[in-house]
């Protein structure tokens, strides 16, 4: 057994039976496998106890291996505090089914033990009169917040910030604020004292360490930190996560655009999320697939899902296929240049699929901006001089042993040389042009995009062929 790192060891004779074990996917796996037995024999009480031993977050990877009616039994035996984390952990159709299947009486309780933004995010995926009577069933101000926060999109400041945090009046004492850190008990975010002035307008924020060092009389408008930086609601999280990236961020307020009002705060532990979850849906989109296939559907949904961009890749590489038979001329006299197609067809779309990546990278995290675009080709036009110059250089020498001919050499050494420097320039723009036409640059650093690169590739290849070995014959 293991203690986790950030929790205290509990202290007595009954730390043994109270510790909690960690697991990885594997020994996940194996849990479901015991549960699965447990559940078929009916043995609820060795299930409690085996259930006990482990984190949620981990009951909440075992659910991925379980059925759907073995998935309910396991919920229903959870209390509610655990219940709450394992819902708050688990992906899209497994929260669906659960919230489907589960009394409301009991997912009332539940959201009550989450955090507000987690309640919501459960919340907003209820149908509307399961999710009116969810809540009309809730504690009012509980219910209330829920609401409040139901306003924004789901991944905007205001649908991931929490409204559990401390602000104090400018014109309160270190004595005054003191005391009502003290009985904030729910408050999410512990670090910082949030100042605001009589009418709910955000002035500043107070350090706890600085608070608690101060004389009982200070007032607390006299030790704020002004202009705190701050987020709108209607912000898009992916910026958020980009400024808490930038300024080294443990939390930032959410205040209403023109009044500054105090909203709500947004916390790493809110980012850490986000960045996961645009981490998946930038990996989907970068295979011309989408981030819902994460959340087990149908087979026959991914397939239609994924169609157009197979067809569309499809009928790409099509026109390869033509610009081959246009230089059938070519390849029938120097049959070894067929062998080296595949090779700067493959180099010159990984190199270009590589600098649409950092672009793509680059526009998500903010490090590349459209207004410096310049910048951004340049370097990649750098870039890919020197890995066209290598990877020429190499295949050049390869392709004069083999055919015995320096002239044949030379010419596999410009098109390998000519053809990756395209295909960057090419994943570099493309990425570029998309975000400026408002499209996701994710969707087209995909098999769209290497599939238009093998046609540049190939077509500038066997055009440089044709024209240089007629020059040198």
């Amino acid at each position: 057994m293991m203690v986790p790192t950030g929790r205290a060891a509990p202290e007595g004779d009954d730390f043994l039976h109270r510790q909690k074990l960690l697991c990885d996917r594997d020994e996940a796996e194996a849990l479901a496998r015991e549960v699965h037995e447990l559940l078929a024999a009916g043995r609820q009480e060795e299930l409690h106890e085996l259930l006990d031993g482990y984190y949620p977050a981990d009951l909440a990877d075992v659910m991925d291996f379980l059925s759907d009616q073995e998935k309910s039994a396991l919920f229903h035996l959870l209390d509610t505090d655990d219940a709450a984390e394992v819902l708050d952990e688990v992906d899209d159709p497994t929260e669906q089914h659960l919230i489907r299947t589960e009394e409301p009486e009991r997912l009332a309780a539940i959201l009550e033990n989450l955090a507000p933004d987690e309640g919501a995010d459960v919340v907003g995926g209820m149908e509307p009169d399961q999710a009116a009577e969810v809540l009309g069933l809730m504690e009012a101000e509980d219910a209330e917040e829920i609401r409040e926060l139901l306003r924004y999109p789901r991944d905007s400041a205001g649908g991931i910030m929490s409204t559990a945090f401390v602000s104090v009046p400018e014109t309160a004492t270190q004595a005054d604020a003191l005391k009502l850190f003290r009985e904030s008990v729910d408050a999410e975010e512990i670090f910082y004292i949030y100042v605001v002035d009589a009418s709910g307008a955000l002035k500043g924020q107070l350090d706890l360490r600085r608070l608690v060092t101060a004389a009982p009389e200070t007032v607390i408008g006299d030790i704020t930190t002004p202009n705190v930086l701050h987020v709108h609601p209607e912000a898009d999280q992916e910026q958020v996560a980009n400024i808490f990236a930038r300024y080294d961020l443990t939390a930032i307020p959410v205040a209403e655009e023109g009044t500054l009002k105090l909203l709500g705060v947004i916390t790493s532990d809110d980012i850490i999320d986000v960045i996961q979850e645009e981490s998946d849906e930038d990996a989907m989109h970068s295979v011309g697939s989408d981030a819902g296939e994460l959340e087990q559907r149908h087979p026959a949904q991914v397939a239609l899902m994924r169609m157009p961009w197979i067809m569309a890749t499809l009928f790409i590489e099509l026109i390869a296929g033509f610009v081959i038979k246009v230089f059938d001329g070519t390849l029938a006299q120097f049959l070894l240049l067929a062998s080296f197609m595949p090779i700067i067809s493959a180099i010159s779309g990984n190199t270009g699929l590589q600098s649409a990546t950092i672009i793509v990278r680059g526009l998500s995290t903010g490090h590349v901006r459209l207004s410096d675009w310049r910048r951004a080709l340049a370097r990649q036009v750098t870039t890919t001089l020197i890995l066209g110059a290598a990877c020429g250089a190499v295949l050049g020498l390869i392709a004069a042993v083999w055919s015995g001919k320096w002239a044949f050499g030379m010419v596999v050494a410009i098109g390998m040389f000519v053809s990756v420097n395209i295909a960057g320039v090419v994943g570099t723009i493309v990425p570029l042009i998309s975000k400026r036409l408002g499209y996701d640059p994710a969707l087209t650093a995909g098999p769209f995009e290497t599939a238009f690169q093998d046609v540049v590739g190939i077509s500038i290849f066997l055009g440089l062929a044709t024209s240089l070995m007629h020059w040198l014959k």
